[in-house]
């Protein structure tokens, strides 16, 4: 088994690739370890770049590098390292790391990494240090991700939306006064602006005193202490350069959060060094920032910043021509296909399919953001068909809720998102287009009012705007009928006693109590 030896062309890349660390030691920094060739879970050491494993999933989600960020981000559980300023001891398979779905911040990278990789992205795992926020995958004073603007009224966009309101209270038209350009002005009473301006001083101040005295403000992040381990946290990420798959930008991808940064704009204190499938390269000075470091020209090796382990063939043999030494195309294959990259060891990328429908781990994952908690829940696997949950909270400590916003899938009725504030007791559902007597869009405000938009394709009746007062009046509006109805209103009078000569509707169809109807146009 590839878990338990070694090829004999794994042996002597081995052998040469610890060789070139023990140099590296006498020649650089006898202080500095590599992670160039870590024990695998079955104890046996492997060369790091074997242990990518390029591979393309056979799911359309994960054919561009979003897809893939974001699928190993929720697939996986983040687990920290034992020991978060040392280099981890174990580098188990990319295959075993989505049996297991868990992994540390190395098997995320080395995942995602392979993932890119099969999909034809220019990918690479960087390591080298990073912020305690990052390395324990501390979203809490981070934006959302997840786009969070709703139109919450749509009044904008409906000509009809409260137009009979309008009308009601539209004020009478001013009478013509031919004296009332000889009216008499009447002076108001001089004061002071310096007095005016002391009592509103006086005021403002008295409203802050008093707010202060019956209010707890607990709206800022909690205190966090100095973290112990400074800037020397160990973290692993990846880089995808510019150029394969139409990528116009080189750019960071945060393997535990599926987010994206820009080289000049990243989290990231310092590198260390990076490697891929093909090759190791090690950054001579990790001490410096990496915003001052030519991150996309690591491999060209122009100032001399960076030192590789694997040298290509293409590259002897040039280097060869210019000594001017003649060698045989048979005598350089003899010497240099023993240090040829030898294949992955880990067994191809496997996901079942039931697997990947759930995205998640044990069908459930709860994610929390600056004033905002997500929970994730696998398709199909709840009775209602709620896959997400976003909690929006007032405060950073996420006590007083603000919305709850609720999206399903696969329901009969097409519902797509549940949207409760609880402080208002007001509800808004949307819904996708299934039936034509079915409505898109409702606002409801428990005992008050509910508000229906319907779809415009609805032709069985025309019904194109519904608004219910309780207990007060219900209107109408239509578009496209024959008869061209266009507005149809009804007003109740819930107070007036119940006369046996009047309409009335009862308790069953409307409210608690039976309402008179007084008008209906």
């Amino acid at each position: 088994m590839t878990y338990l030896e070694n090829t004999s062309k794994e042996e002597l890349v081995l052998e040469h690739v610890l060789e070139y660390q023990r140099q590296f030691k006498i020649i650089y920094d006898p202080l500095r370890d590599l992670l160039i060739a870590p024990k695998n879970e079955c104890g046996k050491r492997k060369f790091i770049c074997s242990t990518l494993r390029p591979t393309k999933l056979p799911f359309t989600a994960l054919y561009d590098y979003a897809g893939c960020a974001k699928f190993t981000a929720n697939y996986l559980e983040y687990e920290e390292l034992e020991e978060p300023n040392r280099l981890p001891e174990i580098m188990p398979s990319p295959a075993n790391v989505i049996k297991w779905q868990a992994g540390d911040c190395f098997d995320f990278a080395i995942v995602l990494c392979s993932l890119l990789l099969g999909t034809g992205y220019d990918a690479y795992v960087v390591y080298g240090t990073a912020p305690k926020n990052i390395t324990t995958k501390d979203e809490s004073l981070m934006e959302c991700p997840f786009s969070l603007d709703f139109d919450d009224e749509m009044d904008a966009e409906d000509p009809h939306y409260d137009a009979d309101e309008k009308f009601m209270h539209k004020k009478p038209a001013q009478e013509d006064n031919p004296f009332q350009d000889f009216a008499v002005v009447t002076k108001q009473p001089h004061k002071s602006a310096f007095e005016d301006e002391q009592h509103a001083k006086k005021s403002t101040e008295e409203a802050i005193r008093r707010y202060r005295e019956v209010t707890i403000d607990d709206d800022e992040p909690d205190f966090e202490p100095e973290d112990e381990h400074g800037r020397s946290r160990i973290h692993a990420w990846v880089l995808i350069l510019a150029g394969e798959r139409d990528v116009k930008e080189s750019f960071f991808i945060e393997p535990t959060t599926s987010r994206k940064y820009a080289l000049d704009n990243s989290p990231y204190h310092t590198c260390e060094s990076i490697f891929n499938h093909q090759n190791f390269w090690v950054n001579l000075d990790p001490t410096r920032p990496i915003e001052s470091i030519d991150v996309e020209r690591f491999n060209e090796d122009v100032n001399g910043e960076w030192e590789y382990v694997m040298i290509k063939k293409k590259e002897k043999k040039e280097n060869e021509e210019e000594e001017g030494a003649e060698v045989s195309e048979d005598e350089f294959g003899d010497e240099e296909d023993v240090l040829d990259m030898p294949p992955p060891w880990s067994p191809k990328l496997v996901i079942d399919k039931e697997k990947f429908a759930e995205g998640v781990k044990n069908g459930a994952k709860t994610v929390f953001y600056k004033k905002c908690k997500v929970d994730f829940y696998s398709e199909c696997k709840q009775v209602d068909g709620l896959v997400k949950r976003v909690t929006l909270y007032e405060d950073y400590r996420r006590i007083i809720t603000k919305e709850i916003r609720s999206y399903y899938s696969n329901r009969k009725d097409r519902l797509v998102v549940r949207r409760r504030f609880p402080y208002s007791f007001k509800l808004i559902e949307h819904f996708q287009s299934v039936q034509p007597s079915h409505w898109k869009k409702m606002i409801q405000v428990d005992g008050k009012s509910r508000k229906l938009y319907f779809y415009h394709h609805r032709v069985r009746d025309g019904l194109i705007y519904r608004e219910e007062h309780v207990g007060r009046k219900t209107f109408e509006y239509y578009k496209g009928r024959e008869d061209k109805l266009i507005y149809r209103s009804v007003t109740f009078d819930g107070e007036r006693e119940k006369d046996p000569q009047a309409l009335y509707l009862s308790r069953e169809l409307h409210t608690q109590k039976d309402v008179t109807i007084l008008k209906m146009t």
